[in-house]
């Protein structure tokens, strides 16, 4: 079982390394406009609000803007937007640009994907997911 979960780990990693560096912009814009959106935020305080949020979905991505493969799974987010409901929002994290989020959370090697529905953490994602398989996440999170 072991073997098989590093093969499929290896190729995921090769897949990952393919897109990003196809990958040309340095930034994400936020999007709005009828479908889910991006925010970004700034501060252990506005993480801390988000956290706090008792109700619905959100999805946090802690990021480094000098991370290839963060801008390539932040990219694929921002791709999957319009196909989502209206109250669908990703959240970014700049951990370069918020270091006392970055100490206080302990986040590691990015991007740290965080899942949360009713202010709870369901699921949690390291690096290890390619574009393709970050947009079908994202799809089927938000999903009715």
């Amino acid at each position: 079982m072991e073997a098989r979960q590093t093969l499929v780990l290896g190729m995921a990693l090769a897949l990952a390394a393919t897109v990003s560096m196809s990958c040309a912009s340095t930034t994400v814009p936020a999007r709005s406009g009828g479908a889910g959106r991006m925010e970004a935020l700034v501060g252990m305080e506005a993480v801390a609000n988000v956290l706090a949020r008792q109700a619905g979905k959100s999805v946090l991505v802690y990021h480094s803007p000098r991370c290839d493969f963060c801008r390539s799974v932040l990219e694929s987010f921002a791709a999957t937007l319009p196909e989502l409901d209206a109250r669908a929002v990703v959240y970014t994290v700049d951990i370069d640009s918020n270091p006392t989020v970055r100490d206080t959370l302990g986040i590691g090697p990015v991007p740290v994907v965080v899942f949360l529905q009713d202010g709870q953490e369901v699921k949690r994602w390291r690096v290890y997911r390619c574009s393709f398989l970050a947009r079908r996440g994202l799809r089927s999170f938000f999903a009715p």
